[in-house]
């Protein structure tokens, strides 16, 4: 006659029991967890705004027609004595000296620059005008930069040249100034701005103007406020917009309607960009999250959760009996199971 089958200790099942219930916990847990990790944004904006701490933005690029808005100071130096316009009789001159008042404003014709030195954090926006196919960008800086300037050769009928507004030139009082550069290029023009300036760029047909490895400090909202109805919108153009998280394998791609916000930590960098029918740019770095929405109020994070950053899910469920065995191996070695 069979015995009857011996009856589960008690203590053993609790131990399974709490062995399961703790590693449900922990997935429960670790799905709902989101670490900062390394992101790739791959991304065409019209518009992109950010602080940064970099010295040195923009690489060289030539320009048909360049505006500086908030002019600081100006010197220039002409390789050849050129006449000099303002309210005052006309001049002649090699050196010019300029002082700008509040709301200043210089435009440049035919030059080169050759990139800005920022003075201090400061607060980034660029964006690009609508038609497609143009060659024009701007740059508002919130902080001061300085820049320098080399004019290049008439061509085609089109002079190098500037002219100013509310400016001072070689002490005067305040008005304006028109004035013709070297017809040979090579005139040396070096500027400041004002605490808040802007820079309007008009680039030559040939032109390629970008930048690399510039550190990103905040978070970045990849919107723009719409001054008549304060609705925050979305600067997404429409091509390939993506998120990646390279060490889970994870892509995100963004429908162009997207809101998108990216919070760094410390070691984010805008990688690259580049100004071509909008702006191309990638965004790389450990970011503590990223989250996208329909609108302001929707935004939902797109970060892998912790239990995305193991290979496999199964394996959760699969180290449990081994945990089990483990635990019970552990015990028996120390006597502490109870006999038959």
């Amino acid at each position: 006659m069979l015995s009857p089958p011996k009856p589960i200790r008690s203590w053993l099942a609790w131990v399974i029991g709490g062995v399961w219930i703790a590693t449900v916990l922990a997935v429960l847990i670790a799905t709902h967890t989101h670490p900062a990790t390394t992101a790739k944004v791959s991304l065409s904006v019209k518009e992109v705004s950010f602080r940064t701490n970099a010295s040195r933005i923009l690489g060289p690029s030539d320009e048909e027609q360049l505006l500086v808005s908030g002019v600081g100071s100006l010197q220039i130096q002409l390789n050849s004595a050129q006449t000099v316009t303002i309210s005052e009789p006309s001049f002649q001159a090699t050196s010019i000296q300029i002082e700008g008042e509040p709301f200043a404003s210089c435009t440049f014709y035919r030059v080169r620059s050759g990139g800005l030195d920022l003075n201090g954090p400061s607060i980034i926006t660029l964006g690009v005008a609508r038609t497609a196919g143009t060659k024009s960008f701007s740059l508002k800086a919130h902080g001061s930069l300085s820049g320098h300037l080399t004019s290049r050769p008439s061509a085609a009928g089109l002079k190098p040249g500037f002219e100013c507004t509310r400016v001072h030139v070689n002490g005067s009082p305040v008005g304006s100034v028109t004035a013709s550069f070297s017809p040979q290029g090579g005139d040396s023009i070096s500027f400041t701005t004002s605490p808040d300036a802007q820079l309007s760029f008009d680039l030559t047909a040939q032109s390629e103007i970008g930048d690399t490895q510039i550190p990103i400090l905040d978070e970045v909202r990849f919107s723009h406020i719409d001054p008549r109805t304060s609705a925050e919108k979305t600067v997404l153009l429409k091509n390939k917009n993506e998120v990646s998280f390279e060490k889970v394998g994870k892509s995100v791609t963004l429908d162009e309607a997207d809101l998108l916000v990216v919070a760094p930590t410390n070691d984010f960098y805008l990688s690259q960009f580049a100004i071509k029918d909008g702006i191309h740019l990638s965004l790389h770095g450990v970011a503590r999250d990223v989250r996208a929405g329909a609108g302001a109020s929707d935004l939902a994070t797109l970060m892998p959760s912790s239990l995305d950053h193991l290979d496999n899910v199964k394996r959760i469920y699969g180290v449990v009996p081994s945990i089990v065995a483990l635990i019970l191996g552990i015990l028996e070695k120390m006597g502490l199971l109870p006999g038959k």
